[in-house]
């Protein structure tokens, strides 16, 4: 009888060292942690790059040198090359989206620094209307000769390039460069190149050298 008890204890010895086991490794089965992580949209903006994708500090547009005249004369140039590109970034889920182009101002004017200015927005051309300054002038933008490109492999459906128009003080204050409508790729982006500038100029505008600032904006 003694003998049979002592097996017996043993049995229950061992039985009770296996539920332990199990229950140790219940304990540390939870190996596969789920890790989160959240992207959110971004905002919509344009800006001037390289052909690299880097942003131009100082981005300028050069018109072809003039020679005094006492008639009115042209000069034009080309905004948009493939070293100073337009960049339009949609990092967002909304479709519709347009860039544009305007004067710092509007009662911006080509200047020389000093005395000397010419206009970019007078609605009456090369001679001086009923604008709020005193001088003609008048700036024509025509993103219609560009070429639009989708960058890394993004699609040009529905995104199209603006027309030709003239600045006109009050009338025409800003000139759509590219948009998209319903349909068009989000999270994307977008290059412009090769956008015809013309600028008249009134008759014995004084010889100097001018620049005028510009703006781009998205909304």
């Amino acid at each position: 009888m003694k003998k049979k008890m002592q097996v017996l204890s043993k049995k229950i010895t061992v039985a009770i060292g296996a539920v332990v086991v199990l229950l140790g490794f219940g304990t540390y089965a939870a190996n596969t942690p789920q890790l989160n992580q959240a992207i959110s949209a971004g905002t919509k903006s344009v800006d001037i790059v390289d052909d690299s994708g880097n942003s131009v500090v100082s981005p300028s547009v050069s018109f072809g040198a003039l020679t005094f005249s006492f008639d009115t004369q042209d000069g034009s140039g080309v905004l948009g090359t493939s070293s100073e590109r337009i960049r339009t970034y949609n990092p967002t889920s909304s479709e519709i989206w347009s860039v544009n182009l305007a004067g710092s101002a509007d009662t911006a004017s080509w200047t020389d620094g000093g005395t000397n200015s010419y206009d970019f927005n007078d609605g009456s051309g090369y001679t001086d209307g009923g604008d709020a300054d005193s001088v003609g002038g008048q700036m024509t933008v025509d993103p219609s000769t560009g070429t639009l490109a989708g960058v890394s492999g993004c699609a040009t459906t529905n995104v199209t390039k603006g027309v030709s128009e003239s600045f006109s003080q009050g009338t025409v204050d800003s000139i759509d460069l590219m948009s998209a409508a319903a349909g068009a790729p989000t999270f994307c982006r977008w290059d412009l190149t090769g956008v015809a500038l013309t600028q008249k100029i009134p008759a014995s505008q004084s010889a100097a050298s001018y620049s005028i600032s510009m703006v781009m904006t998205i909304s």
